[in-house]
């Protein structure tokens, strides 16, 4: 989708500022997610004009998102989501290009389909190239994560290697009637050993609140066009295209579903 259209089509929107945001931030929060085309997004964006606000920080209103993230070497993370765990966890740093800040976090599905989120601030990340670092272990990347792994009870978890990179720009839309965060996914793409892979033909969208879902007008426009929740992982799906000896037949359907672009780094 090009950009001079995107900006067209976020002109009408209200604009929310960060302070509005922190209000929705829901750590604690269940998801709902649709994935569909980037060439749908304009008709989206028309449908919601009037029911949302968009996040605007210092006059940028997409910000880009550049994730590290790290899974044992047998990759316990990534086959718990596989396996339809219920409880499942992934580990990862993130940085918000936009305003430089960086985060550790663990993130946290719960079996009542809840999601929890524990995150630390912390500083310095390199992360151009958007490629995976060679490193043999967690601790040679960053040894504050460590420590957020044992103050959640991750002490055990065993030895995390760097699994896969992840990037994509987002757009993040507040309710104007009540407390619902919405998320728009665009230019999605992964690296991991040397090569860098992109997905620019999806969308994802994702609604984030505190209680189970509500209807919205975002909703309605998905269903007025049969689209509905998919489980789409960035992370799962990331995987399943980078790492060959990965197990990846649940989610084989989806994958046949995307049209993505691989380039050495």
């Amino acid at each position: 989708m090009e950009n001079a259209m995107l900006q067209s089509c976020l002109a009408p929107f209200k604009r929310a500022t960060l302070e509005d945001a922190a209000r929705v931030s829901f750590l604690h929060r269940y998801d709902t997610k649709f994935v569909f085309g980037s060439d749908d997004v304009p008709a989206f964006l028309n449908a919601i004009k009037n029911d949302y606000s968009l996040l605007e920080i210092e006059g940028i209103t997409a910000q880009t998102y550049n994730t590290f993230y790290f899974d044992t070497p047998d990759l316990l993370c990534f086959n718990l989501h596989h396996n339809k765990r219920a409880r499942r966890f992934k580990f990862r740093t993130r940085k918000y290009m936009s305003n430089g800040k960086i985060y550790n976090e663990i993130k946290q599905k719960l079996n009542s389909g809840k999601t929890i989120k524990f995150r630390q601030r912390r500083d310095g990340f390199v992360t151009e190239p958007p490629i995976l670092p060679t490193l043999n272990d967690l601790s040679a990347y960053d040894e504050s994560f460590e420590a957020l792994l044992k103050t959640n009870g991750y002490g055990n978890i065993g030895k995390l290697v760097p699994s896969l990179n992840v990037f994509f720009n987002r757009l993040t839309f507040l309710n104007n009637s009540f407390a619902e965060r919405m998320t728009l996914d665009l230019g999605l793409g992964y690296g991991y050993e040397g090569s860098v892979l992109k997905l620019h033909e999806t969308a994802i969208v994702e609604l984030k609140r505190e209680r189970g879902p509500e209807q919205t007008v975002s909703q309605r426009y998905f269903r007025s066009i049969h689209k509905c929740p998919s489980g789409f992982s960035k992370y799962t799906i990331g995987i399943s295209l980078t790492h060959g000896e990965a197990k990846k037949n649940r989610f084989l359907p989806k994958i046949r579903h995307l049209a993505f672009e691989r380039s050495a780094a």
